[in-house]
């Protein structure tokens, strides 16, 4: 699965800067809540959905995340957390996450170093590429997909899959 995976990264033009199977690096945002979300608070206890977009100007990004939305609780009863990740401020997070109706924290990276750490920089957008990342509840990447666009990246049914699949690998963390 892990060879399929990245032979179709490199296909689209893009291999993941992460590797599958290790744990994902330190994260530490600002959030439209006003409070910083670190992914450690999180460790033992949730799976972790990381979506980078492109931020508010983005109709395509703005979709993903609206249709995630949609499938937030379900996410949550599969014991995940979801993020999505911009370079847009925290006012203008919060306002998109009022537009349209995110339940999900969005989070600040102004300077784009998080992002760097995950995933690439569209110099053109001064964006992030849109990017998913599936963790398990110890932080350890499961799924990781990085695209031009961001109807590229998988939809919710495919997100879900993927949780399903973590929560059936490690049933004593399960309430399945």
């Amino acid at each position: 699965m892990k060879d399929d995976l990245m032979k179709r990264e490199k296909e689209n033009g893009f291999e993941g800067r992460l590797i599958l199977r290790e744990v994902v690096p330190y994260l530490n945002l600002p959030s439209h809540k006003n409070n910083n979300v670190n992914l450690w608070d999180f460790k033992q206890r949730k799976n972790i959905v990381i979506i980078f977009h492109h931020g508010m100007a983005c109709a395509s990004c703005r979709n993903k995340l609206k249709k995630l939305a949609k499938v937030y609780n379900i996410m949550q009863s599969l014991e995940t957390e979801v993020f999505g990740v911009s370079f847009n401020n925290t006012s203008e997070t919060k306002k998109q996450t009022e537009l349209d109706g995110i339940s999900f924290l969005l989070l600040s990276d102004l300077d784009g170093e998080t992002t760097e750490r995950f995933t690439y920089v569209d110099k053109a957008r001064n964006a992030p590429f849109p990017s998913v990342f599936i963790t398990d509840r110890f932080g350890e990447l499961r799924y990781q997909k990085i695209a031009r666009e961001a109807e590229d990246l998988p939809g919710e049914e495919e997100i879900l899959s993927w949780l399903l699949l973590i929560q059936t690998e490690c049933p004593e963390c399960s309430h399945l």
